[in-house]
């Protein structure tokens, strides 16, 4: 039902850093079970440079950033009334506000806390929690305020600008229009068409394959189910796969707590492994795709490859709609196992 499958590419070539001894290099194309999109896994050895020192220029960006208290509270916009009728949306330190150069007819910015610059293994599930909280709300809100409006909402996260972020000070942004993303609408339609020949949904089944197998699976937290994706569009992929909910705004704070516990154990892992960002995305289904669709959050590290600042994605990402990888996810699940035991 679920098929794991990849294809091997060799070449064969005369080495001139081993004397020109005939030499062989394998490229493993594999093809995601759900999707079918490509990723080839490089025998390419890489040694990143150490992540860069962000210091110095947090301490410069902090004196005019746009996030921090009290300047967060004058110069970001507000909402209409019956979005919200105090304008933005806060718990604790966290804010949520409208996204000035909108990506949708929904698009909201929201600020983790009040600290501009939080290294990565300082992104704990008690820093992570009231952020995404708001989040709920700011779902929740919606379907009030907007009844009977399709939204395909997704919360998405730049780490640090080796990541796209243009701002160091921690934040999410939102995007919930009446079109899906590419991707998003590649995942609703595909779990879609899997229920629809097996009759029962790809997530739980792919969960119990995973866990069968053992060679992805990580672990879990609560009702959270976590693996390293088998064609990672990234570096590495790490998915966590909510059990029993579809669709954001019937996320209870107990499984926000579960996913910000498991992101902490994988920033945690991140971390030690010298990467200096990571692109992260929640995918929300809508009530219509609760029979065959669970609500899921993603996360691929990013690094730089040289110290030119080259980063890991080219021509093959941005044009050709593939991923390259040269860590295989096997032996990346061995290490990111461990730390969630």
């Amino acid at each position: 039902m679920i098929e794991f499958l990849s294809e091997d590419s060799v070449t064969v070539f005369q080495d001139p850093t081993k004397n020109w001894e005939i030499t062989r290099r394998t490229t493993q194309i594999r093809k995601d079970p759900l999707t079918g999109i490509r990723t080839r896994i490089l025998d390419y050895p890489v040694h990143m440079p150490p992540p860069p020192d962000m210091t110095e220029l947090a301490e410069q960006t902090a004196q005019t950033c746009p996030f921090c208290r009290p300047r967060v509270m004058e110069v970001t916009p507000k909402y209409l009334p019956e979005v919200s009728p105090e304008g933005r949306f806060t718990r604790g330190e966290s804010v949520l506000f409208p996204n000035i150069f909108p990506y949708d007819e929904n698009s909201a910015v929201a600020v983790f806390s009040n600290q501009h610059y939080v290294r990565m293994w300082e992104l704990t599930a008690d820093y992570l929690m009231d952020g995404f909280l708001t989040a709920g709300d700011y779902a929740r809100a919606l379907s009030r305020a907007y009844p009977g409006t399709k939204r395909y909402f997704s919360l998405n996260w730049n780490y640090m600008p080796v990541a796209g972020a243009s701002i160091i000070h921690p934040h999410y942004q939102i995007v919930a229009g009446h079109e899906p993303t590419n991707y998003h609408d590649t995942l609703l339609q595909a779990s879609a068409q899997f229920y629809k020949t097996h009759q029962v949904s790809y997530w739980p089944s792919l969960v119990a394959v995973e866990k069968e197998k053992g060679e992805r699976y990580l672990g879990r937290r609560g009702k959270v189910d976590w693996l390293i994706a088998y064609a990672p569009r990234g570096l590495i992929e790490v998915v966590g796969v909510a059990e029993d909910a579809a669709q954001v705004e019937e996320l209870a704070p107990e499984r926000w707590r579960d996913l910000a516990e498991g992101l902490q154990t994988v920033f945690g892992y991140f971390a030690e492994k010298g990467f200096p960002g990571f692109n992260l995305t929640l995918f929300s289904g809508m009530e219509e795709d609760r029979e065959h669709y669970r609500l899921q959050v993603r996360v691929v590290p990013r690094t730089l490859l040289s110290a030119l600042g080259t980063n890991e994605v080219n021509y093959f990402k941005m044009l050709h709609e593939e991923c390259l990888t040269m860590i295989r996810p096997e032996e990346a699940a061995v290490e990111l196992k461990k730390a969630f035991e």
